[in-house]
């Protein structure tokens, strides 16, 4: 259902913009989220039938000199589910961070104070990563039931993982910042 959810931003965000084939919807999520991390044609697809179903898009086929595809277009309905999922905010789970990257590639559809909000989520999400991070170093340095070396291996991981979070936390606040001295 989280990972339903996510995609669905991402197809309702895309046809924001424009109409575009389930093709078009892969590459821009491979383009966004990188390839690992993107949906499977066999999963986009029902997906794009279920949204259809539910009159947030529709889809009409098109002919091209090649074969005909479909063609995704956004419905009242769907603009309107678009605009409550980018603006709930994001439960923390295994798919927050994707959701993260997703929602941020549709700030330009918000206002600023939308962007703002959902900057301000993220900014917590990643601060909130860091007090994990920092409580799991801890309870690894003191744990008797690990092996020294294996102890060891772990802190050099939770190491780079504070270094990615730190990064990331430090980026969202310059870009909040920046996006307040514009406001002014």
């Amino acid at each position: 259902k989280v990972v339903s959810r996510m995609y669905e931003l991402f197809i309702l965000g895309q046809l924001m913009d424009r109409p575009m084939t389930g093709y078009q919807l892969r590459k821009a999520l491979v383009s966004v989220v990188g390839q690992e991390l993107t949906i499977s044609f066999g999963a986009l697809y029902p997906l794009l039938d279920k949204l259809a179903a539910a009159g947030e898009l529709q889809l009409d086929f098109k002919t091209t000199s090649k074969r005909p595809q479909k063609v995704a277009t956004l419905t009242k309905s769907g603009q309107q589910h678009f605009w409550q999922l980018i603006l709930a905010p994001v439960c923390l789970n295994n798919q927050t961070q994707l959701t993260f990257l997703i929602k941020l590639n549709f700030l330009h559809l918000l206002t600023l104070s939308q962007q703002l909000t959902v900057l301000a989520d993220f900014q917590a999400f990643a601060q909130g990563q860091l007090t994990r991070l920092t409580e799991h170093q801890v309870q690894l340095q003191h744990n008797v039931h690990m092996l020294a070396a294996d102890i060891a291996d772990a802190l050099l991981v939770v190491d780079l993982q504070l270094v990615r979070a730190q990064a990331q936390f430090d980026w969202v606040t310059t870009l909040i910042q920046t996006k307040k001295e514009t406001e002014r």
